[in-house]
């Protein structure tokens, strides 16, 4: 509650300052997420006593303004340190080492102005979210659901062009980026680059997109040049309604050169997604993924499929980094399939109930002594949007270990409810 009332004298101050016209088109909104939950059995033993639960907490609140007619500006500013059950924390810090206040804690996620159509393109330079949460290449940005605690917020520091234009018959939605992950000390940065383009082809949505990745920061001596490049489609059957089919496959380039290992590794996804009427509305789902994986780390080649800053985070537990017993390593690769249904009830229009069903297993032959298949999830979730800005969501989860892979395979389960409120 404190946080609530902090946060809307915030809000009110800004206000305030907005209608003093000392920012020029002043807007803001932001997001307060709560998510609290039980686990238990993470040992995968049933015998031994380690249920823990916890309350993790988000607070997103971005502003915009312009600085001129050419050139606005967005800030981000994040907090998300805090667990239900802490202690309260003060304003600022009084200097002693075990107390930090609020200000301490509050990060600015995004800080950039966007310079519109300079050249023909809108250029945002600096702190910025890029990419699409869930996507298996590249995403900076805040950890959607489902959720990981604590609630984690990424950005990247660069510049990034947008440039939409019509040519060849078709509409073209391009941007490229060029960007500092990590700036370390000396020789030892992050840098990336790419180019994105997106269009349609006979009612085929296509997206093409390379991008390179030059990391010198995991050691010293250590040059790693990633080069990724991928193709997405997706297309709506008009033979049978209401039916879309996506596909994607992404292969690495490139070559680290301190372990002299050529990336060799591909990735590929395969999505199809149906609804119907049926009592209100009725959404199927299923997807598979293949990530291939390295199970000679003596040869020159890197087999593992190797992404840019992925946010592919399939299941309650599994993706939001719960089953700590069946984590996947670096180079295992990763097959999993999932299958979903989805319904929202014609006479409860504000609730929907879902369920997904999702097998893993590793692509590294090494990896498991037993088995290559990790385990199954099941995840049931009930959802009421009450409204627009509020929405409350319970769900319960269970990971099923492979009984050939680990000393002990009770389940593991997960139970909890999610809150958000936007402004």
């Amino acid at each position: 509650m404190k946080k609530v009332i902090g946060m809307l004298a915030l809000v009110a101050l800004v206000g305030n300052i907005a209608n003093a016209e000392l920012l020029k088109n002043f807007k803001y909104d932001g997001k307060i997420e709560v998510n609290a939950y039980n686990q238990n059995n993470a040992d995968f033993n049933k015998d031994l006593n380690d249920k823990s639960g916890a309350v993790d907490t988000r607070l997103m609140l971005n502003a915009g303004f312009d600085l001129n007619e050419d050139v606005d500006a967005v800030v981000t500013a994040v907090k998300n340190n805090r667990k239900y059950g802490q202690a309260a924390e003060t304003a600022t810090s009084d200097n002693v080492a075990t107390t930090t206040g609020i200000l301490d804690v509050v990060t600015f996620e995004q800080a950039y102005l966007n310079l519109k159509g300079v050249l023909g393109l809108d250029h945002k330079l600096g702190r910025q979210f890029y990419g699409e949460a869930g996507d298996m290449v590249v995403y900076y940005g805040p950890q959607m659901w489902p959720y990981t605690s604590p609630m984690a917020v990424t950005a990247i520091d660069g510049w990034t062009g947008w440039h939409k234009l019509t040519g060849l018959g078709r509409d073209w939605d391009m941007h490229a980026i060029i960007a500092k992950e990590v700036r370390g000390n000396g020789n030892t940065d992050i840098n990336l680059s790419g180019f994105n383009a997106k269009t349609s082809v006979a009612d085929v949505n296509l997206n093409g997109y390379v991008y390179q990745k030059n990391d010198n920061n995991t050691s010293a001596g250590n040059n790693d040049y990633l080069t990724l490049v991928g193709i997405r489609a997706k297309y709506e059957i008009p033979q049978v309604k209401n039916l879309v089919v996506a596909a994607e496959y992404d292969m690495n380039m490139g070559k680290n050169t301190n372990a002299a290992d050529k990336h060799e590794g591909f990735a590929y996804k395969l999505n199809a997604d149906y609804s119907m009427d049926l009592a209100g509305k009725l959404a199927f789902s299923g997807e598979y993924v293949h990530q291939t994986g390295d199970d000679d780390a003596a040869d020159s080649k890197d087999e593992a499929y190797q992404d840019i800053n992925s946010d592919y985070r399939p299941g309650i537990i599994m993706g939001g980094g719960f089953a700590t017993g069946a984590a996947f390593g670096a180079n295992d690769g990763v097959t999993t399939y999932n299958l979903g249904a989805m319904w929202t009830p014609a006479k409860m229009e504000k609730l929907t109930l879902a369920a997904k069903y999702y097998n893993f297993s590793a692509d590294n032959k090494n990896t498991f002594a037993g088995d290559e298949h990790v385990g199954n999830e099941l995840d049931l979730c009930a959802k009421w949007q009450h409204s627009e800005n509020v929405a409350v969501k319970g769900y319960y989860a269970m990971f099923m270990p492979e009984k050939d892979n680990f000393a002990n395979d009770d389940s593991q389960t997960m139970m909890g409810a999610a809150f958000m409120v936007k402004f």
